[in-house]
């Protein structure tokens, strides 16, 4: 071998591994960057060198496993819904109230039905009437507050929507314009490892709010579609989400439907943080106004006698003379919760528990008590079974099935994280930088430099000597 060839060998050496060090010590500067993946620079023998073998390296690669990313992507979607329902079942149940706080819709109803009993046993007491139309109105206010709650909840998930939808949007955008960058780069043989892992995490961005599917064309562009198939991003071809937020919201305001190009999807998107936020917005929460609505509407039924001299209040479509109670539409049956109150007549004056038509008339108080604590038809609503059952056993199926619901939210929510963490983990165990590895072959390389540079050193020495002969 000519030392000419000797040298070219030698040089070739340095530079692959001058290479080498630059992707070693570029994994382990970025060892703790989210999303960053090991990358490699593969080399081969050249053997076109005459006499000899040089080294050739070729681009930079990133380490990658395509099904653990799938099942990753996946978990993902599935972790990040079920969180979401957590947080919105707890606050459900904090605003019914968890059995044994003293501060549930149960435990008003029977301080009203206590107050109740009281002017019962003593009609004439204006003391004991006062109470009652006081705990009455408690009552009505717990109803009104829990109204408000829900249908807050319900603005808070819709205003959430839009705030996803327009993330969604943007990374979409994202992964097609990385798609435009990595197949020009990749057309000219340049290295494009940093770009699809910022891709990636455009990726999982989506897949935290959406169900996805994704696969990588020859080109190197991705395709990214639903879970049902509708295609999102193909090459630079991008296509958008469209939600309109509410403002205010109540029990009837018309909510935006989630679009994909102007085609309702809202139905097909059933998971990730938008899917649960839809599922909250549209079914779990108005199941909750039922049942609130169907305890309601039978409390106004069931406190009404015709020898209470109360008037229509006016207040509601329902006439509501001789009530107990007043401003509930039985009729329209929407969100009588949020609006029923006792009727004015009594707070003006609670002595109408005890003056009938006729005079004194201490069966008034007795009858509505009677109709309180009687078994009452309840149709099937929110999601609970028609049933005949008293008020408080009705309101301690809400309370119940709130409590369960919650739990059932809570199980899941850590199940799901549990799964999303081992496969994090396992993600990046295969794909991650292993420090001590990077480190063991930075050595590795670093005495492979050295020795390239001395056979130069050395070839050197021998020209030297060969010029001074």
């Amino acid at each position: 071998m000519s030392l000419d060839v000797a040298l070219q060998n030698a040089v070739s050496g340095l530079r692959a591994t001058q290479a080498q060090i630059q992707v070693v010590s570029g994994n382990i500067a970025n060892a703790q960057t989210p999303g960053y993946s090991e990358e490699t620079l593969p080399q081969t023998s050249d053997a076109a060198t005459t006499g000899g073998s040089g080294v050739l390296t070729g681009e930079v690669q990133r380490v990658t496993d395509t099904g653990l990313q799938a099942a990753l992507l996946n978990q993902t979607t599935a972790s990040s819904g079920a969180a979401t329902i957590d947080s919105y079942q707890q606050q459900i149940q904090n605003l019914i109230g968890q059995v044994g706080s003293g501060n549930t819709i149960a435990d008003s109803f029977n301080t009203f039905t206590t107050a109740m009993q009281a002017a019962a046993t003593t009609p004439q007491d204006p003391v004991a009437q006062l109470g009652a139309v006081n705990a009455g109105q408690q009552l009505a206010t717990k109803l009104n507050d829990m109204s408000s709650g829900i249908q807050t909840l319900r603005q808070t998930a819709d205003s959430q929507i839009a705030t996803d939808v327009a993330t969604l949007n943007s990374s979409l955008d994202t992964i097609g314009q990385l798609n435009t960058q990595i197949s020009k780069l990749q057309a000219l043989n340049q290295p494009t490892a940093t770009l699809e892992d910022q891709r990636d995490q455009a990726v999982a961005q989506v897949a935290q709010l959406i169900g996805i599917q994704s696969y990588t064309r020859p080109d190197g562009t991705m395709v990214v579609m639903t879970s049902q198939g509708r295609t999102l991003v193909d090459g630079s071809n991008v296509r958008q989400f469209g939600f309109i937020q509410a403002g205010t919201v109540t029990a009837a305001t018309p909510l935006s439907a989630l679009t994909l190009d102007g085609t309702d999807v809202t139905a097909a998107t059933t998971t990730g943080e938008v899917g649960a936020l839809l599922q909250l917005r549209d079914t779990q929460l108005p199941n909750v106004t039922a049942q609130i609505n169907q305890f309601t509407n039978t409390l106004f039924n069931q406190t009404a006698t015709a020898n209470l001299q109360t008037t229509n209040s006016g207040l509601g479509a329902t006439n509501d003379a001789n009530h107990f109670f007043a401003n509930v539409d039985i009729g329209a049956g929407l969100d009588n919760a949020a609006t029923i109150q006792v009727n004015p007549d009594l707070l003006t004056n609670p002595a109408l528990l005890e003056n009938g038509a006729l005079g004194p008339d201490s069966t008034i108080t007795a009858s509505m008590l009677q109709n309180l604590q009687a078994a009452a038809a309840f149709s099937a609503g929110g999601g609970l079974p028609a049933t005949v059952t008293p008020l408080s056993s009705y309101i301690g199926q809400v309370i119940g099935n709130a409590a369960t619901t919650a739990a059932a939210a809570t199980s899941n929510a850590q199940d799901q994280s549990a799964v999303l963490n081992q496969m994090q983990s396992q993600y990046s165990s295969a794909t991650g930088v292993n420090l001590d590895s990077e480190l063991s072959t930075l050595v590795v390389y670093q005495n492979a430099y050295s020795a390239s540079a001395r056979v130069i050193s050395t070839i050197q020495t021998m020209f030297d000597a060969l010029m001074n002969a």
